[in-house]
């Protein structure tokens, strides 16, 4: 607990490098930041029409689904992708100085939180588009973004620590996440599953992240078992990974 509210302390030094690594990214270009939400339509607006067509639903009732969908799977995603190399790509400032580690965790979240707000235009365009109306029930997005934003803190710290000091799990959380992908209810729908299949998704913390998010977007209500999970995930992770970090955090120096 003493090493993440030191990292607060940080705070300015966790801005600056969620924002350097993305004006890196698009510095000289004409467009800058907006290519994330440029790229980013172009591919919720084809693969929207594509899987509507393959799953014979019509797109105004799949491609609001898809964007949410995308939108904030790539939040989830990019954290715990980029979380794998986040302590060996700011390796030197923590040898050229002594901070608190987890700065650059949440300098890392920062940088997706940026990411996220650069393409909830995208969300606003297709419930505008197809008439999905706004209702008080939109305002569960809060807690639901608390508890994916306090769930991918703990997680990115613990992927971290871990990729850190055996190099090769790097390649399984990239392996991993692709598969999470495919199974988790991003490019289809949960109904699709059928009935006698739908509790697979009871196990896959994924699906529950994305639910307390899409759903009152999308004007619906999240069920109380994945208002559980969710906060099952996010609070009972927490407790986990603090022996963890308080373990680990004195050896990070010697793995860097």
């Amino acid at each position: 607990m003493n090493d993440l509210h030191a990292g607060i302390g940080y705070w300015r030094v966790s801005y600056l490098m969620g924002v350097r690594d993305i004006r890196q990214r698009y510095a000289r270009s004409r467009i800058g930041q907006f290519w994330l939400t440029l790229s980013t339509g172009i591919m919720v607006g084809a693969l929207g029409f594509v899987w509507s067509g393959l799953w014979k639903v019509s797109v105004g009732e799949l491609l609001p689904f898809v964007a949410i969908s995308i939108v904030v799977w790539n939040l989830i995603s990019g954290t715990l992708s980029e979380a794998a190399a986040i302590f060996p790509a700011t390796g030197s400032m923590f040898l050229n100085q002594g901070m608190s580690f987890s700065t650059a965790i949440y300098g890392l979240i920062w940088k997706n939180v940026l990411i996220f707000l650069h393409n909830l235009p995208i969300i606003a365009l297709t419930m505008i588009v197809f008439w999905i109306p706004v209702r008080l029930d939109v305002l569960l997005v809060i807690p639901g973004m608390i508890l994916v934003l306090l769930t991918l803190a703990w997680a990115s710290y613990v992927i971290g620590i871990a990729c850190l000091r055996f190099r090769d799990l790097t390649q399984l959380v990239q392996s991993a996440l692709l598969i999470a992908f495919f199974v988790t209810p991003v490019m289809w729908k949960p109904a699709q599953m059928g009935a006698e299949k739908a509790y697979l998704l009871s196990f896959n913390p994924f699906a529950a992240m994305l639910s307390v998010i899409r759903k009152p977007l999308l004007g619906e209500m999240p069920t109380a078992q994945e208002w559980i999970l969710a906060t099952a995930i996010a609070l009972g992770g927490f407790l986990v990974a603090l022996p963890l970090v308080g373990y680990c955090r004195r050896r990070i120096i010697y793995w860097i």
